[in-house]
């Protein structure tokens, strides 16, 4: 699979908007463990989490590791020495992509509730459909407990369908401190034939409910820093968070159209890539792979065992991403002295509304410069530019299909 590495900054400009969202990467690394630790009682199937252990753990120590993770990227080459590529035919590429979602006003609700939801308070009150419940339990079968079928401190959202049908409901009306014996039958399809059609009781006990705070003018004026609004009123705030949709599915779409149309380009160019500019291509994919994985918690060979891949498998696949990012850096920069497309002012200040948008924060370029260098800005500006122009002579084709938001 070909990864993007042409949009660095681009993808930092989404995790921006993410994160205004309240998404929160130690949360889903949460939620991911505890999915995990639960595999009986939650309907879905575990092992999306589970990975082909390697033949021996890789060390933090191994020299090779340690010469990975020393690597440092050379200055990026001028475009004269980074090869030569042949262009084709702009207007012999198709891309098809699916409709664009119109965010409705359900959409936009779902979205604060899911902001409101980051800030749930723990109450006294019985537990109702919404609220968070933490739980310890024990599952038995026939008296006996089951692997899979045990944790401690779990959240579960009643009401979200994350365990199997009838144990959420019968934790509805309890309070904190109850202990409930909940009492199911798992699927005869369920996925672990082990417990598959077979009745099961769960001694839980409630620690704590959870309950998300109702939106009102004044949850926005207590928490407006918090959440990062300017709104005042409530029609303020689902115009903003509207606003906010917008954005994230545009970028989203014109994001999977400027790469179809990328790779297509690549695929159907002719190229002699430098040595020069090989070296610069690996250096830089190795250092944005290590610096992804450093942001979930991980040095390179805790990556590499949690994986399952080793040091010569990890390289091979830089190498191969590494020729992708050199062709698409190589395109994208001859298109610019094709066209005469240079950093200007004006492009400067359409990036800078557009990270507006995708935030919800106003910036400038001023600002955009000072966070991420001049250098990094002014490249994402002419490659805005750039794709401008492909999608202009290019041929995008939409189904009736469409996107789910992110």
């Amino acid at each position: 699979m070909k990864k993007n590495y042409m949009l660095a900054l681009a993808a930092g400009l989404m995790t921006l908007s993410l994160a205004a969202c309240g998404q929160k990467a130690a949360d889903n690394k949460e939620t991911t463990a505890a999915a995990a630790e639960t595999t009986a009682a939650g309907e879905a199937e575990t092992s999306s989490t589970d990975t082909t252990a390697t033949a021996s753990e890789i060390s933090s120590d191994d020299p090779e590791v340690q010469k990975l993770e020393a690597m440092t990227v050379p200055t990026e080459p001028m475009l004269k020495d980074m090869g030569t590529v042949k262009l084709p035919d702009l207007t012999t590429i198709m891309v098809e992509t699916t409709k664009k979602l119109t965010v409705d006003d359900a959409m936009v609700d779902s979205q604060i509730n899911y902001l409101l939801q980051q800030f749930m308070t723990e109450t006294d009150e019985a537990a109702k459909s919404g609220d968070t419940v933490n739980i310890d339990y024990i599952g038995t079968i026939d008296g006996e407990a089951f692997d899979g079928g045990t944790a401690t401190g779990y959240d579960l959202s009643l009401g979200s369908g994350t365990f199997i049908d009838g144990f959420e409901d019968q934790l509805i009306g309890h309070k904190k401190g109850d202990k409930v014996t909940v009492k199911v039958t798992f699927p005869s399809d369920y996925s672990n034939t082990d417990l598959a059609g077979k009745d099961a009781e769960f001694a839980v006990t409630i620690n704590s409910v959870k309950t998300t705070p109702e939106l009102t003018e004044q949850w926005l004026k207590d928490n407006a820093s918090a959440i990062g609004t300017s709104a005042t009123t409530i029609d303020e705030f689902r115009s903003e968070q509207k606003g906010l949709l917008e954005a994230q599915i545009n970028y989203q779409y014109d994001s999977n159209v400027h790469q179809s149309a990328l790779e297509q380009i690549v695929d159907k160019s002719e190229f002699s890539i430098s040595d020069e500019m090989n070296d610069y291509a690996y250096a830089y994919v190795v250092q944005q792979e290590i610096q992804q994985y450093q942001q979930y918690g991980y040095d390179l060979a805790g990556a590499m065992n949690v994986l399952g891949i080793s040091v010569s498998d990890f390289e091979t696949e830089m190498k191969s991403y590494a020729e992708d990012f050199a062709k698409q850096k190589l395109v994208m920069k001859t298109i610019a002295e094709e066209k005469n497309i240079s950093a200007t002012s004006e492009m400067l200040d359409a990036l800078a509304e557009k990270i507006s948008g995708l935030s919800g924060t106003k910036t400038n370029r001023i600002q955009l410069i000072e966070k991420y260098g001049g250098d990094a800005v002014k490249e994402e500006a002419v490659n805005d530019a750039v794709f401008d122009y492909i999608v202009s002579q290019i041929k995008v084709v939409e189904t009736e299909t469409t996107t789910a938001a992110n």
